[in-house]
């Protein structure tokens, strides 16, 4: 139920434990972010998933063959797992300072960004 207030929350844990089971089993996986923007973002549809899987699988698929995650990838998925993400721009104490950053930063997804548009 996506009206449930701690919907993200429990969305990010399914996707933790699910990847987390996975990879135990060595299968390619994406990132946490990497499934979360898969399952939150309205743009993919019928007609674009099996694109945008394949993408995602070739990025996954890459990430192996280089050895893995990388430390910097590890933090991130780190703090992907503790990080709030707000259901709306209400939300957000500082939307342009956000904003800002990740135009300065071309690596600075906003967790928020497939959630709130």
């Amino acid at each position: 139920e996506h009206d449930h207030p701690n919907a993200l929350e429990f969305l990010r844990n399914d996707i933790v434990n699910v990847t987390d089971f996975f990879e135990k089993k060595e299968v390619c996986t994406m990132s946490y972010h990497e499934l979360f923007n898969f399952v939150a973002d309205l743009n993919i549809t019928e007609s674009n998933m099996q694109e945008y899987l394949d993408k995602a699988q070739a990025v996954a698929a890459y990430r192996e063959e280089q050895g893995g995650q990388t430390a910097s990838d590890q933090v991130e998925e780190e703090v992907f797992k503790r990080i709030f993400i707000p259901r709306t721009l209400d939300q957000v104490r500082n939307v342009e300072r956000d904003l800002f950053r990740a135009d300065e930063d071309t690596r600075a997804a906003l967790a928020y960004q497939t959630v709130t548009g």
